[in-house]
């Protein structure tokens, strides 16, 4: 299609509101709907395994598999429900009828998902695998129309870049409460039955999710509308991605910094452990992490001011990677310094996600000024997808390198083992996040580039209209 305005029934036309900055009702209705979705996700993303192996009562070999077989049904909903979005029509738009329906839908499955029905070895099998299917394909028809109503609640590349830090410091919130809370939630309410427990914190998790998506349904409106000629087909829509050379670029450094994320997360429990010896530091670990994620966050829009997105990215990458290798050489009984480097490596991961997701925004805008097309449900279902993947390789690898090292749960290690515990968490996760700025030096889209892509769409609606 061409660059310029094309000439279409007025039946066709769809007229942006665009009134400026964005309120902060709106800005914090987007935040909830991140809130809600982690506070749902927290309890399986932390303790499905136990439960279904402790609590439920099967096999961890079986619960392996279902949660294998999870993350490969993902690798196919994702980009499927973003291609279904973009072409969605009703009078909420696009992507806001899935978040109003998912919400109940999301409740009713986090809840079943940890009932434990009286059924038979093969049964509890079949009831855990086929509700935890539901659950992750219902918690993907909320969080990827989700991320994509960013793009299209403004044009203005600063307000998206406020928008996503919301969302990244609610995140956080969730995850540092959640982290503190579920586990004596499920003692309380459960009076010492984890059966009970585990049922009853679902329910009361997911009371508190369901109004907040909605909240988000009603405040956050979608502005951004393509006209029939920018609709694209499927194939279109799949070219979007593959074509799109600055999205490309997001999405590798997205790729390889969640590979460093995701890997040291996955086996921080392990250096606390077998490297300083301090179990008890588990929990401190994990709340610097939400804590300094929360406080970057909430810095993103002040720096954004004075920066490029990609600077921003490079420099907070690099912060990291650093941190994590000068972490590597810290003395394990030097309890302070490793607590003071882990707070440096983890302040600038609050930045990373939100600048990302406003990232992709851009590339969006910047696709449709060159081709005449707008694919944002497409677009970020494979920023999902992206994620998705990264976890599963992530997880996968941290695992075969544990058993390649020779370490052995639950047994004294030898120093070699503890020596490539402690590679494994900081210096490989260090050297990866490096990595991960190598693709944003190529990056080309620019503030103000963003911002005469704005203009420019912008003309070409108003002649639209005329």
């Amino acid at each position: 299609m061409a660059n310029g305005a094309v000439p279409q029934t007025k039946e066709s036309l769809v007229v942006p509101q665009l009134n400026g900055n964005l309120s902060f009702l709106t800005k914090l209705s987007y935040g909830f709907g991140e809130f809600s979705a982690s506070v749902v996700w927290s309890l399986a993303a932390s303790y499905l395994l136990f439960f279904y192996t402790d609590v439920f009562g099967i096999a961890g070999s079986a619960a392996a598999v279902i949660l294998l077989v999870a993350r490969v049904w993902d690798c196919f909903v994702d980009p499927i429900l973003g291609l279904i979005m973009e072409r969605t029509k009703s009078k909420h738009g696009r992507f806001r009828p899935y978040i109003l329906y998912g919400s109940i839908a999301l409740a009713l499955l986090n809840i079943l998902t940890f009932y434990t029905p009286d059924f038979s070895g093969t049964g509890k099998v079949i009831y855990a695998g086929v509700t935890y299917l539901l659950l992750g394909t219902v918690h993907s028809v909320v969080n990827v129309p989700y991320g994509a109503l960013a793009t299209v609640m403004t044009r203005d590349t600063h307000e998206r870049t406020n928008l996503n830090s919301y969302r990244g410091f609610f995140g956080q919130i969730a995850g540092i409460l959640t982290g503190a809370a579920v586990m004596p939630i499920i003692t309380v309410l459960g009076h010492g039955n984890q059966q009970n427990g585990f049922f009853y914190a679902s329910i009361l998790l997911s009371v508190v999710s369901a109004p907040l998506l909605i909240l988000t349904f009603k405040n956050c409106k979608e502005v951004i509308e393509p006209t029939l000629e920018e609709r694209p087909t499927l194939k279109e829509s799949l070219k979007a991605v593959g074509a799109n050379k600055q999205l490309l670029l997001i999405l590798i450094s997205l790729f390889v910094v969640l590979l460093g994320v995701f890997g040291r997360i996955g086996t921080l429990t392990y250096y606390c452990i077998y490297v300083i010896k301090r179990p008890d530091l588990i929990a401190v670990s994990f709340t610097i992490l939400s804590v300094c994620g929360a406080i970057g966050a909430f810095c993103l829009p002040f720096i954004a001011k004075f920066f490029e997105k990609k600077t921003i990215l490079i420099l907070g990458s690099i912060i990291t990677g650093a941190a994590l290798i000068v972490l590597f050489f810290i003395p394990a009984t030097n309890i302070p310094m490793v607590i003071l480097w882990t707070t440096i490596a983890s302040l600038p991961t609050g930045v990373a996600s939100p600048m990302i997701f406003s990232m992709v925004g851009d590339c969006i805008d910047d696709y449709q000024v060159k081709s005449g097309l707008r694919a944002d449900g497409a677009i970020y279902s494979f920023t999902s997808l992206s994620t998705k993947i990264s976890i599963a390789v992530a997880g996968a690898a941290s695992g075969a390198v544990l058993s390649a090292i020779g370490y052995v749960a639950n047994k004294p290690q030898t120093q070699e083992v503890v020596h490539d515990i402690n590679m494994l968490v900081n210096l490989a996760p260090g050297i990866i996040y490096i990595l991960a700025t190598v693709p944003l030096f190529f990056y080309k889209l620019s503030k103000a580039t963003a911002m005469e892509n704005t203009s420019e769409l912008l003309r070409r609606r108003k002649e639209l209209t005329m």
